[in-house]
């Protein structure tokens, strides 16, 4: 069997990567609601090809989702889901928008983050099949937001997860074969601040700037990073004020703080709110409102008992793996929250994620795919 699945992907690798081309030389950054469509069609097409049922998940502002499931799956549920999205970070305007291979490695926009994941997925799906292993249940996801946070397929995904047995996210794995068993939670959140508008000439001092308030906001913020315990708090955009000759009226700070635990939160966040509740300017006032929020993906019981079904998958092969813990979000986090057993980064490996040098070695497409078929095999016996 496991002989069948590496000739059938060996003899179609090439089809793997022009699967990849076509879909890398379409622009879908998260706000191209247009080209994440005609990316989710062009997947939506492979899937249908597969005998999968399949339906659109329509969105009015943000890209169409994909979701489909094999007989099987609608038929008994469980089984395996498997997830990823089709967005990535780079405008049209940008220039990066061409698939390009030199020798072994492959560049181009999504490349690794993640469109090769979800390409990876479906020819482990379809090497499933040539090995005649129509019976395993198998159900995919392929969203078009995650890179905002996935705010409008977060339901979507954790209803499709509660269908399954275990979950997949395909995003990139490590250069060591390392698998995601956890990752950061993350809040982005603004804090607003408000002053008194005045001639900077002759308002008196202390002035009630908004700029000034924010900015011990800021400074009392950044202390909060506790390097030790992995909390972690960035401010990444300020704005305010409308010339060098005012006293400032309004300022905003976009702020994220990632964290490892439930408890790291809490804690975090406690400590936000003391700093965003204080006054050190008279004059002025400050809130704090969440814009996004990831949990984190805790190294849980169910997630290591399905990263044991992977390392056991890959000594089956000849392969090594070993758990990673990761500082950046995924879906993952969000369906580790409900308790259904997850793992991310079984894609394939590259790296340079988000910059117009962002890559994948070819080779590790095939080598993915073979691992995501024969841990799906064993995570079906695990989980039936």
């Amino acid at each position: 069997m496991i002989q069948t699945i590496k000739q059938f992907l060996t003899e179609n690798e090439q089809a793997m990567f022009d699967l990849l081309e076509k879909v890398i030389n379409i622009n879908s950054w998260t706000a191209n609601k247009p080209g994440v469509d005609a990316v989710a069609n062009v997947f939506l097409r492979a899937v249908k090809e597969m005998g999968f049922t399949t339906r659109i998940d329509s969105q009015p502002v943000s890209g169409d989702h994909v979701v489909a499931a094999n007989a099987a799956r609608l038929n008994t549920g469980g089984g395996a889901l498997l997830i990823g999205h089709m967005d990535t970070v780079f405008p049209p305007d940008m220039g990066f928008d061409t698939y390009r291979k030199d020798g072994g490695t492959i560049y181009g926009p999504g490349v690794i983050d993640m469109k090769s994941g979800i390409v990876t997925a479906i020819f482990a799906a379809r090497a499933l099949q040539a090995a005649g292993l129509d019976d395993i249940p198998l159900g995919f996801v392929f969203n078009s937001d995650e890179e905002t946070g996935s705010p409008n397929s977060r339901v979507l995904i954790t209803e499709e997860a509660r269908k399954s047995d275990f979950c997949f996210v395909m995003e990139s794995s490590g250069p060591g074969g390392e698998i995601i068993t956890g990752r950061k939670g993350r809040i982005v959140f603004d804090v607003t601040a408000t002053g008194q508008a005045a001639h900077a000439g002759h308002c008196p001092v202390p002035r009630p700037s908004a700029i000034v308030a924010l900015a011990h906001k800021i400074t009392a913020m950044e202390k909060l990073n506790g390097y030790d315990d992995g909390t972690t708090l960035n401010s990444g955009v300020i704005e305010g004020g409308v010339g060098p000759n005012t006293v400032a009226a309004h300022a905003t700070a976009r702020v994220e703080t990632r964290f490892t635990s439930p408890a790291h939160r809490a804690h975090v966040w406690a400590a936000i709110n003391d700093i965003v509740n204080s006054t050190e300017v008279d004059g002025t006032a400050c809130n704090v409102e969440i814009v996004i929020e990831r949990p984190p993906m805790m190294e849980t019981e169910a997630n290591l008992g399905l990263y044991s079904v992977v390392e056991a998958s890959a000594r089956e092969l000849g392969m090594d793996v070993r758990p990673n813990f990761r500082g950046g979000g995924s879906d993952a986090n969000i369906i580790s929250e409900i308790g259904i057993p997850v793992l991310d980064g079984l894609g394939p490996f590259g790296g340079k994620l988000h910059t117009v040098d962002e890559y994948m070695f070819a080779d590790s497409m095939m080598h993915s795919a073979l691992l995501t078929a024969v841990s799906i095999i064993n995570g079906h016996k695990k989980y039936q």
